[in-house]
């Protein structure tokens, strides 16, 4: 997925109509980009500004991001999903494959839920904005919901990601959170797929 530098990748529902519009060309493109992402930082700030300075130890400092984190989440827009650096540790996860390919497999939607997406005219500094129509919505829905959990957890191990150059590989004290971000994404495509939303996914 392009030149590995410092890489997020942003999921977000819309109606059809709104998708085709936005993604029809650059210039529809930028303004609608700029919108969700002046929204996106809004709401961090807003949760910053209702924290107290933290002071303390470590044990402060953990009571003080988990506040940070409840916060982030009481204001954030429900139609976004951040992947944020960690869309290769959560294709990982899905797959047990290390490559990047970013092409649209239908016969591998655990693989295209990260790296497929039917191009559209819009595009980032590291490629082309993807969407997901409706009905691939819902079947990805559907492999995210199949997905063997049992197995997915026991590749989470951060020394063989190292080996196999996982961007941004974890640290040995994540696993629940690299669990419960794989449950999360997978319930984001469930409320898409309810919606009969389209879901569209761009990296900056």
């Amino acid at each position: 997925m392009m030149a590995i530098m410092s890489i997020t990748v942003t999921y977000y529902r819309l109606p059809v109509t709104e998708r085709e519009s936005v993604t029809r060309d650059q210039t529809s493109w930028e303004p609608f980009r700029k919108r969700i992402q002046d929204a996106y930082f809004q709401s961090f700030h807003k949760a910053l500004d209702a924290m107290e300075p933290c002071t303390g130890g470590p044990e402060e400092k953990k009571v003080w991001s988990a506040r940070l984190v409840a916060l982030l989440k009481e204001n954030r827009d429900p139609r976004r999903f951040d992947m944020e650096k960690d869309w290769h540790i959560i294709g990982y996860l899905l797959t047990g494959h290390a490559e990047i390919v970013e092409e649209h497999r239908e016969d591998d939607l655990l693989h295209s839920v990260i790296f497929g997406g039917h191009e559209t005219a819009a595009t980032t500094g590291y490629g082309a904005v993807r969407y997901y129509d409706a009905p691939l919505v819902a079947r990805s829905a559907d492999a995210l919901q199949g997905a063997d959990r049992d197995l997915v957890a026991q590749r989470f191990n951060p020394s063989r990601m190292t080996e196999l150059k996982i961007y941004a590989p974890p640290e040995e004290n994540e696993r629940d959170v690299f669990l419960r971000i794989t449950d999360n994404f997978a319930a984001f495509f469930r409320e898409a797929a309810a919606a009969k939303d389209d879901v569209i996914k761009f990296a900056s």
